[in-house]
């Protein structure tokens, strides 16, 4: 099986904020946008660290 991996690069400016990949494509958010965006994966950071520990291949847990 051959591992894909995908590059993101994001960028917070006056506008707001800006997702692109490798390729050029992505999203553009206003700031307010942003910010709403922020909002739901706070709302939702449980379930997203749960959903990363379990579909992690690395047998040890690093904790912060």
């Amino acid at each position: 099986m051959e591992e894909s991996t995908e590059r993101y690069t994001i960028t917070v400016g006056d506008g707001g904020l800006e997702i692109r990949n490798s390729e050029g494509k992505g999203l553009s958010f206003t700031a307010a946008e942003a910010l709403m965006v922020l909002d739901i994966l706070r709302n939702e950071e449980e379930k997203l660290r749960s959903a990363a520990e379990i579909a992690s291949p690395l047998p040890v847990r690093i904790q912060t």
